[in-house]
């Protein structure tokens, strides 16, 4: 007997989703009517399909995490298939043939069967914090209820988005400066390793007194050539102990608190913290969320501790009855701008609306440091690595110097 699935509301207009085994379409939406649901959507479901689809992974090339860009194709790909009226058991079987990774390849496969045994789609998700988290459980709760899980869903697709712009620009920024630094260690690892030994021998078989500059030089290279090992292995374990020590709730609060603190890259951050609250209230509030309950996730969801710590304090002093831009200005992480931007949305009742404006005023200056970062950080590395360069040439070259007026006196 074949599987149909299905979707159906009931008298108050909830939704309801399943599958059932019938003879025919006709036989399983006669079942459904006697429950007292008008069946909305109905189709026949490929069972062999479906085991294609979940079975050809090892074929895929897949990844472990859950990427930004993981949900964004999620979302996208979820809300263009209900848009269209495709039923959600078919949505999440389309969607789980596209996935890449792992993690969030396993979770759609248990949630697409809590589905099928009659779940709702929100009670399914929130069995994986892991991979779907509480903007993903609101939004796809609020859509669902009120029947637009499509708009739901493109609205999250929207904010995953701008979480990878913000994201990626983030990278830009670091990315150019670790490359210029490796550039440097490399050049001063062939100095060190190759050149200066071959005149090291050299001068010491001329028996000449060497200048300071050269003899600091030398023991330098001679003492990386000598303990290579030892260092790096000192530098293996203080980097093993800083990642377990990051791990810990106290390291991970003191990485918060040194990267707002940081010259230059503190404004990155900065600006990042405030784009992604700014952009996560606006897609919360715009979706039917209460705010406290947006200020509750956004507490939780927030990148750097210390901008959840103070949305904690924002979202305390909003459920005793205040408006938000008073304690907002009190915990001096908001900015003036901000602050006035959330009063006057307060007082017209467009907050949603405003706070989409400093999400977008953000993110654009996230782009604009991060071309002016980049651009000034280019002559300070050159210049760094120039003079680098110039103090162990000088230090080979000024022997040199020495031994040729010796001669010429």
């Amino acid at each position: 007997m074949p599987t149909f699935t299905y979707i159906a509301r009931d008298n108050l207009g909830v939704a309801h989703s399943g599958q059932l085994d019938g003879v025919s379409e006709d036989d399983v939406v006669g079942m459904l009517q006697r429950r007292g649901l008008l069946v909305t959507s109905i189709s026949k479901r490929d069972l062999a399909q479906v085991a294609k689809m979940t079975a050809d992974r090892s074929e895929r090339r897949m990844h472990a995490r859950v990427t930004t860009d993981d949900q964004v194709l999620v979302c996208q790909e979820l809300a263009t298939l209900v848009d269209a009226g495709v039923p959600l058991l078919r949505s999440l079987e389309v969607v789980m043939a596209q996935v890449e990774s792992r993690s969030l390849l396993n979770a759609l496969e248990q949630v697409h069967h809590d589905v099928a045994s009659g779940s709702t789609l929100v009670a399914a998700l929130q069995k994986h914090p892991a991979v779907f988290s509480k903007l993903w459980l609101n939004l796809a709760g609020t859509g669902e209820a009120s029947g637009h899980l499509a708009q739901a869903l493109q609205q999250l697709a929207v904010h995953f988005e701008a979480d990878r712009h913000l994201q990626n620009e983030a990278k830009t920024a670091l990315t150019y400066p670790m490359f210029l630094i490796f550039a440097a260690v490399m050049v001063c690892a062939v100095f060190v390793y190759w050149l200066i030994p071959k005149f090291s021998g050299m001068f010491s078989s001329m028996g000449m007194q060497l200048p300071l500059l050269t003899r600091i030089v030398m023991g330098i290279s001679d003492a990386a050539r000598r303990y290579f090992v030892v260092g790096v292995a000192a530098i293996g374990a203080a980097v093993f102990a800083l990642r377990r020590y990051l791990r810990t709730e106290v390291g991970q609060w003191t990485r918060d608190r040194m990267v707002l603190r940081l010259p230059m890259f503190s404004i990155l951050i900065h600006y990042v913290q405030l784009a992604e609250f700014a952009r996560g209230l606006h897609t919360l509030l715009e979706s039917g969320v209460p705010l406290l309950s947006t200020l509750e996730i956004l507490e939780s969801s927030a990148t750097n501790r210390l901008f959840g710590q103070a949305v904690g304090r924002v979202k305390d002093q909003v459920r005793e009855g205040k408006p938000m831009a008073e304690p907002m200005a009190a915990t001096r992480m908001f900015p003036p701008i901000v602050v006035q931007m959330v009063q006057v949305g307060e007082e017209i009742g467009e907050l949603a609306k405003m706070s989409g404006r400093i999400a977008k005023y953000y993110e654009e200056r996230v782009s604009y440091f991060v071309a002016r970062l980049s651009r000034l950080f280019e002559p300070i590395a050159i210049l760094v690595m120039a003079v680098i360069v110039l103090f162990i040439v000088l230090s080979i070259f000024l022997p040199i110097f020495q031994m040729s007026t010796t001669m010429k006196g």
